[in-house]
Formats: C-alpha cells, structure tokens, sequence
C-alpha cells in the first residue's frame, strides 16, 4: 500500500529550492531492476552540501531508506517533480524537477525502470564518461499512482512543443505519438540488449 505523506517540515530553506541537474546519462546493471535501463543525473551540489555528503557517505555505508513521491511544484506548468526524503543513512529532503518536454525520457526511464541513480557532478560541463566510476546512488522508486497522470502531462507537451515547431493539430499528435512510442521504446530496453553503459545524454 502507498504510504501518505505527511506534510515535509524542511530543515534548510535550500531544500525547498531543487537541485540543479548539470547532465544525464543512462545505464543498465546486471541484478538490479531486471537490467533495465535507468537514469543517471548528475546534480549540481554546490550550494547542496547534505546531498555531497548522502552520496560520499553511501560509498561506505551502502544502501540506505528513502521516500519518494512524483508530483508538481506550485505555478510550473511545464515541469513535473520528483520528491526525495532521505532517512538512512543521513537525513536529507531533495526535489528533482523535470521539463516534461525536454526531459521527459528521464521520467519516462525511472517510472519504467522504477528507479534512478543521483551523482556529484565535478562542475558545469561535466559528464559521466568524464569519470564514470564516481560514486553513483540508486533511489529505488516504487509504485507511487503517477503514471496515469504522467501519460497525460507528457503526450500534451509533446503535441505542444510540436505545435511550436509549425506543426499542425493532427500532425502534432501524430508525430507526439510516434516520439512517445520511441522514448518507451529505449526506455524499456533491458542489458541484455547490448546497450552501451553509458547513453552520453545530458540535459
């Protein structure tokens, strides 16, 4: 059963504010997630100290517990954000937020996949091929009831950004249909499938 959440009492008002994702990447691992393919972001920690230390702490400590919740953040139609409170091994509340247009593939890998991984990132340009042996957190993200709304969110934008493009009415929706169809496709494809460890994305 999904557990509610109960109001997040935030410990720094720099919580409230997400955390800035420089690049991602994407990866599979044999054992984990039936080798499918999940995101990897690489966060901007610099005014983020607690979150530096929850990925340094996990080299040594392991998996820990965490909380995760998708939803929207407060007059930001064209985002959709993921909610992380961390309980072990140290205490941290994060929000990810996500372009629903633009890095829609990511959302639509972590809710396939169930899962993303989180890493430092040594500086603005940086990228996981830079150094791709840098510790790397896996959140584990259960059913949390958005994929629903996701599906709905993500084929809207995409007829919109299409429309942007020049494209007419049904001509949006057809080619939004076919990008989707494409973005699920990649986004389910499993180790087995020879896919490169690192997809070499970024936001």
């Amino acid at each position: 059963m999904r557990e509610k959440w109960k109001e997040i009492r935030l410990r720094h008002p720099r919580e409230a504010k997400p955390v800035k994702i420089v690049a991602d990447a994407a990866i599979s691992t044999v054992g984990l997630h039936g080798g499918r393919l999940l995101p990897v972001l690489l966060l901007d920690t610099s005014d983020r100290p607690d979150v530096a230390e929850l990925i340094r702490v996990h080299e040594s400590l392991g998996p820990g517990d965490v909380k995760a919740q998708w939803g929207r953040l407060k007059d930001r139609e064209n985002t959709v954000a993921l909610f992380l409170n961390f309980v072990r091994p140290v205490e941290v509340f994060m929000v990810l937020e996500f372009d629903i247009a633009r890095q829609g593939i990511l959302v639509e890998q972590a809710l396939t996949g169930k899962g993303i991984y989180i890493t430092q990132a040594e500086d603005a340009e940086d990228r996981l091929t830079k150094n791709f042996n840098r510790t790397k957190v896996i959140v584990e993200i259960g059913d949390t009831g958005f994929r629903e709304t996701w599906d709905d969110l993500f084929y809207k934008h995409v007829v919109n950004d299409f429309r942007n493009k020049g494209l007419n009415r049904s001509d949006s929706r057809r080619a939004a249909r076919m990008a989707i169809e494409e973005f699920r496709k990649f986004g389910s494809m499993k180790l087995r499938d020879k896919l490169p460890k690192d997809s070499g994305g970024n936001s």
